[in-house]
């Protein structure tokens, strides 16, 4: 497990989701099954980490990651994805078209913002806001599974979900966004 799990967490890392992603991707296109992806971040995470020491931060995020277990299916893998910007999370949801997505997401920045966080203060409740980005079911024969390459179909359903993320944003704070991957 050394080199995939974020010490600070104890969640994935962004290689081993990186990894999952392309893994699940690529098994949604041969077999023309739904995937969706989230990458949830922590509204107002600049004025949090002005206010909050290192140690607090650190056990809000360990906190978040739990919240984040806690709200997900067997199934789904949630992983911590930034370290040095604003904290991003990522979740992987196979089997999950862009309503599910949608669905999901609302259920992750309810139970977030309904729960009463170790920091007590101003940041005892904090929101997060979710971009959503979907590979949906393709018609037999409407993509050959083997000219997707696994890198590039990787990294554009995580540039998606960052994408639905900040387009989310100018719309305000614990909001969810969603978008679709074009090929």
């Amino acid at each position: 497990m050394f080199g995939v799990v974020d010490p600070v967490t104890g969640i994935w890392n962004s290689k081993f989701i990186n990894a999952l992603v392309g893994q699940e991707a690529n098994r949604a296109v041969r077999y023309h099954r739904p995937l969706s992806v989230l990458v949830v971040e922590l509204d107002h995470a600049e004025h949090i980490d002005k206010e909050l020491g290192h140690i607090q931060l650190e056990g809000l995020l360990r906190e978040i990651s739990e919240r984040l277990g806690m709200s997900i299916r067997d199934t789904d893998t949630v992983a911590f994805l930034d370290a040095d910007g604003p904290p991003h999370f990522a979740i992987v949801l196979p089997e999950t078209n862009e309503q599910g997505a949608t669905l999901a997401a609302d259920k992750i920045r309810r139970g977030i913002a309904a729960h009463d966080f170790a920091t007590g203060g101003n940041w005892q409740r904090i929101t997060v806001s979710c971009g959503a980005a979907t590979i949906g079911m393709m018609p037999t024969g409407e993509v050959e599974a083997g000219l997707m390459n696994r890198r590039e179909y990787t990294g554009n359903l995580l540039r998606e979900a960052y994408q639905a993320l900040e387009a989310g944003r100018s719309a305000g704070t614990n909001r969810t966004s969603v978008g679709a991957f074009r090929s």
